[in-house]
């Protein structure tokens, strides 16, 4: 009698503190937890992925914005999800469709960014700041994620796009204004200068 009213504790408890962690966020994967992030519209697509020792960065596309967010690994096989950051839908020929940068005090940090092609005579893409520079070969409409297991500022991304001949066709940076809007951080095409 006394063992049937101790399991039936346990497994009461058992319960409870499962209900109560799938209440606060913590799932079983990385989608699922970031997927239950506020601020993850519910009509959001898995566009691309980027994995870590410590959890995943989720880049996603919705009717209302294109939002990466960081799903973090918790009590060794939970996953949760409370930071993430959005982008702005352009029809530019070089779209941010993501990206973060992420350092906090348990050694945990990242930068990343992912974007879409939409402009054909572009051949190959550099971001990076020296001495971490990647290149990564042009795709149209299809996402290309860069990314580091170190965070650094986006002004040192040093972003550009080429074409075959090697000559710079975009550049990664806020517009050349007086003032400072977050939607202005994009892809500006570079102009030519005549001879």
């Amino acid at each position: 009698m006394m063992t049937k009213r101790r399991l039936a504790v346990a497994a009461s408890v058992i319960l409870l503190i499962t209900l109560f962690f799938y209440l606060v966020g913590y799932k079983l994967d990385a989608l699922s937890a970031a997927r239950a992030n506020s601020f993850v519209p519910k009509d959001s697509v898995l566009l691309d992925e980027v994995d870590y020792p410590w959890g995943k960065v989720l880049i996603f596309d919705s009717l209302e914005k294109p939002i990466t967010a960081i799903s973090f690994k918790s009590f060794g096989f939970l996953w949760v999800s409370r930071t993430s950051t959005y982008y702005f839908h352009n029809d530019d020929s070089i779209e941010t469709i993501g990206g973060v940068l992420y350092s906090d005090d348990k050694g945990r940090s990242t930068t990343v960014i992912s974007v879409l092609l939409n402009d054909p005579q572009i051949s190959y893409l550099e971001i990076g700041p020296e001495g971490n520079r990647l290149r990564k070969k042009a795709a149209l409409n299809v996402p290309i994620t860069f990314s580091w297991d170190k965070s650094f500022p986006w002004n040192d991304f040093n972003a550009k796009a080429f074409n075959e001949d090697g000559k710079i066709l975009y550049e990664y940076r806020y517009a050349k204004t007086n003032y400072t809007r977050s939607e202005d951080l994009k892809w500006y095409p570079v102009s030519v200068k005549s001879p």
